[in-house]
C-alpha cells in the first residue's frame, strides 16, 4: 500500500512498470524470434516422407534384396524395421516434440550424453557434402536425356574407346561373349560423367559441367530453405509427392515389358539358405538405419517443430510404413526393366544387375535406352531421382542451420541471421564438394560414402542415443511425457522391449561386426592406399569422438 501523502508521487508507478515490461518483451521478441512451427499437421508428415524416401529406396534396397536372398531378404528387413526402425522413429520424434527445442537444447535434458547431438550434427554436415554430388550426377543424366539418341546407348562419341560395345535390340550382344568389351553405358558413366582417373593420387581437372550442376543445386536448395520450415514445407509438397507418382508410372510401364517377369522373379524368389548368413541380417539392419537416418538428429529436429499435442505416434507408424513400402515397390520398377534388358540381350539378370551407382547409372539407363521413346522415360526416371534427393537435402541443411541458431543467442540477435547462416553452410559444403567433381573425385566420394555416415559409426551413435534416453534419462519418465502430449502410451510393452533391450544390443553387435569383418576399401579392382583408409576412419571418428 502507498501512503496518501505519497499517492500522487507513486500514481504512475504501476503503469510505468507495465510499460517497461512490455518494452523488454518487445525487445526480446526482436532479438530472439519465436520458434517456427508446422502450420499444418500434414506439413510434418510430408517433410518426413520426403526425408525418408530418398535415393537409397530406389536403387540400394532392390539390389540388397536381389543379392541377399530375394524375397527371403524381406524377413530380416521387415523384422529390423519393426524392432529397430519404427521404435527409433517414435523415440526421436517424441523426444524432439517433448522438448519443443532444437537438437542441442533437447539434449540438455541429458547433459552427460550431449555429445550424441554433436555427433549427429557432424554426420549431417558430412551428408551435405557428398549427397549433393549424387544429385549433380543425376542432373547430368537428366540433361543428357533430351539428346537423340541417348548418349549412353551408342558408341562413336568422344569419350568412347575401341572396346565400346553398343547394346541394342538388333545386335543382341552380351558382354559375356567378349571379356574386353565395355558397354556404351559404362563408358558414358566412367569417361564422360566422372572422367575417372587412375587413382586417388591423380586428382586431375575439375569436371566443369558437374561443378555448374552443384552450384545450381545449392542455389536451389538455399532458396528453398533460407526462410526456414514455413518456406520449405510448401516446396516439399511437390518434391515428396511427385516422385511417388512417377515411380508408380515407371512400375506400371516396367511390369508390362517383355521379360519383366524374369526380372521380378529374380527380385522376389526366396532363397531361404541365405538367412543362415549373418551378413544378410546385418545388411537388412543397415538398410533400415540408412533409410531412416537413425542417430543423425534430423528426426529430433523435425519433431521439435510439431505442436506439443501433435499425434506423433500415428505419424511415426505411417512414415515407417511409407518408407518400407516405397523401397519394396521401387524394386518392381528396377528389376522389371532389368528383366526386359536381359531378354533383349539374350543374357541373364545377374549379368545386367550391378550394385551401388552401377545400378542407377549404368544398368537402369541402359535398359531405358531399349524402350520405345527412351528420352521420355529417361527424363521421368532422373527427375524422380532428383526430387527424391532434393527434399532429403532440405532436412539435412535445416538441421545444420538449426544447430548454429539454437546454440547462440548472439547469432539469433543478428538481423537476417537465418539467411546468413544458411548461405555460409551452403557455401562451405559446396567448396568441399568441389573436390568430388574432379577426375579423381569418385575416390574421395567413396571414402565419404563408406566411412563418414555409414558403417560402425552410425550404429555406435544410435546405441548411445537409445541408451541415453531409455536408461539414463529414463524410458518411464519419457512415457509420462507421451501421456502429456497424446494422452496415452500405445504399444508400451513393444516399445520397452525394443528400445531398452533389443535396439541397443543390436546396434552394438553390428558395430562389433563391422570391426571384426573389416576389409580395405576397394572400387572394382582398385585398392585404396593406406593413407586413404586412415582418412576414412578419421571421418568416422570425427563424429563419434564428441560422445566421450
Amino acid at each position: 500500500s502507498v501512503p496518501s501523502a505519497n499517492l500522487k508521487k507513486h500514481s504512475n508507478f504501476p503503469l510505468r512498470s507495465s510499460r517497461i515490461k512490455i518494452q523488454h518483451r518487445l525487445r526480446d521478441k526482436r532479438m530472439i524470434p519465436v520458434r517456427q512451427k508446422w502450420e499444418k499437421p500434414f506439413d510434418f508428415l510430408f517433410a518426413c516422407a520426403g526425408y525418408f524416401v530418398g535415393l537409397g529406396n530406389i536403387w540400394r534396397f532392390p539390389y540388397l534384396c536381389f543379392e541377399n536372398g530375394g524375397g527371403a531378404f524381406l524377413i530380416p528387413y521387415l523384422l529390423s524395421a519393426a524392432i529397430m526402425g519404427i521404435p527409433f522413429i517414435i523415440l526421436e520424434i517424441s523426444f524432439g516434440q517433448s522438448c519443443q527445442a532444437g537438437v542441442m537444447k533437447a539434449w540438455e535434458k541429458i547433459p552427460l550424453f550431449k555429445g550424441v547431438a554433436f555427433a549427429g550434427v557432424v554426420c549431417v554436415f558430412h551428408s551435405n557434402v557428398f549427397y549433393i554430388v549424387i544429385l549433380s550426377w543425376i542432373t547430368k543424366y537428366m540433361v543428357s536425356s533430351f539428346s537423340s539418341p541417348l548418349p549412353w546407348s551408342v558408341c562413336g562419341n568422344s569419350w568412347n574407346t575401341e572396346n565400346c560395345v553398343q547394346l541394342d535390340m538388333q545386335q543382341n550382344l552380351s558382354l559375356s561373349q567378349n571379356t574386353t568389351a565395355v558397354s556404351a553405358a559404362e563408358q558414358f558413366w566412367t569417361n564422360e560423367v566422372l572422367g575417372m582417373s587412375s587413382g586417388i593420387h591423380e586428382i586431375g581437372n575439375i569436371r566443369t559441367d558437374l561443378l555448374v550442376n552443384i552450384l545450381l543445386l545449392w542455389v536451389g536448395i538455399y532458396l528453398a530453405t533460407f526462410k526456414g520450415i514455413k518456406w520449405s514445407s510448401k516446396v516439399v509438397y511437390v518434391t515428396a509427392t511427385l516422385p511417388i507418382l512417377l515411380i508408380l508410372v515407371v512400375v506400371v510401364r516396367g511390369c508390362t515389358l517383355d521379360g519383366a517377369a524374369q526380372g521380378i522373379y529374380f527380385y522376389l524368389v526366396p532363397d531361404l539358405s541365405k538367412l543362415a548368413n549373418v551378413g544378410v541380417w546385418v545388411s537388412a539392419a543397415t538398410q533400415v538405419c540408412y533409410s531412416t537416418g537413425i542417430g543423425l538428429a534430423s528426426l529430433v529436429l523435425l519433431g521439435s517443430y510439431n505442436k506439443y499435442h501433435h499425434n506423433f505416434f500415428r505419424d511415426s507408424i505411417i512414415i515407417g510404413v511409407i518408407n518400407s513400402l516405397s523401397s519394396f515397390v521401387s524394386g518392381f520398377a528396377v528389376f522389371s526393366s532389368l528383366g526386359f534388358m536381359a531378354k533383349q540381350l539374350n543374357t541373364t539378370v545377374q549379368e545386367v544387375a550391378a550394385s551401388g551407382p552401377g545400378l542407377v547409372f549404368i544398368a537402369f539407363p541402359q535398359s531405358i535406352s531399349l524402350l520405345p521413346f527412351p528420352q521420355v522415360w529417361s527424363v521421368i526416371f532422373f527427375i524422380t531421382l532428383l526430387l527424391l534427393g532434393f527434399d532429403s537435402q532440405f532436412v539435412m541443411v535445416e538441421c545444420s542451420v538449426n544447430f548454429f541458431i539454437d546454440s547462440s543467442a548472439r547469432i539469433r540477435s543478428i538481423r537476417w541471421h537465418r539467411e546468413i547462416i544458411t548461405a555460409i553452410i551452403c557455401l562451405c559444403t559446396s567448396l568441399i564438394g568441389v573436390l568430388m567433381v574432379s577426375e579423381g573425385g569418385i575416390y574421395f566420394f567413396e571414402i565419404y560414402n563408406n566411412y563418414a555416415v555409414a558403417g560402425w559409426c552410425i550404429f555406435l551413435i544410435g546405441a548411445c542415443e537409445v541408451v541415453a534416453i531409455t536408461w539414463v534419462y529414463g524410458l518411464d519418465l519419457h512415457f509420462e511425457e507421451f501421456k502429456n502430449m497424446i494422452g496415452s502410451v500405445k504399444g508400451r510393452l513393444w516399445l520397452t522391449i525394443c528400445l531398452k533391450y533389443i535396439s541397443p544390443v543390436l546396434c552394438l553387435a553390428i558395430t562389433g561386426y563391422y570391426f571384426a569383418g573389416f576389409r580395405p576399401l576397394k572400387i572394382g579392382n582398385y585398392l585404396f592406399p593406406d593413407w586413404a583408409q586412415v582418412v576414412g576412419h578419421l571421418l568416422s571418428l570425427s563424429s563419434v569422438i564428441f560422445i566421450p
